[in-house]
């Protein structure tokens, strides 16, 4: 969790208000099944947990990625926010608009990625997360 460590070291250094996480739904937050509308598909453990704390935090904003249709994103996003985890964005980040530097009508902003096509393994990383953000001083 070297890039965890980074981006919220990062924050103090640059003085950011906010960090930016891009999370991928399928196999990251949820057991990908390859199904319209997620059946049978299981929270990974301590998925739940940790997004609530970081839903919670207002430094903190959480960008649903996911290629889904809106029908089972909207389903997903229910049950999440039954217990208190909320997204900010699905598939956008509206708060970083285009600059001199930067373009980002083809690719949003973000700070960190959680996807397993980035590595990411939902059945252990999400313990690892939390780990990493109470070891340096998070929560």
């Amino acid at each position: 969790m070297k890039h965890v460590k980074k981006v919220f070291a990062d924050k103090i250094k640059r003085g950011w208000s906010k960090i930016y996480i891009a999370i991928d739904l399928h196999d990251t937050i949820i057991e990908g099944k390859y199904n319209l509308n997620n059946d049978g598909a299981n929270f990974f453990p301590n998925s739940i947990e940790v997004l609530r704390d970081l839903s919670n935090r207002s430094d903190i904003c959480l960008i649903l990625w996911t290629a889904s249709h809106i029908g089972p994103i909207r389903d997903i996003l229910t049950i999440m926010e039954a217990q208190d985890v909320k997204f900010n964005y699905i598939n956008e980040n509206p708060e970083c608009p285009n600059t001199e530097l930067c373009d980002f009508n083809g690719k949003f902003y973000f700070n960190l990625v959680l996807d397993d096509k980035a590595g990411w393994d939902g059945s252990t990383d999400w313990f690892l997360f939390e780990e990493t953000l109470r070891e340096i001083g998070v929560w």
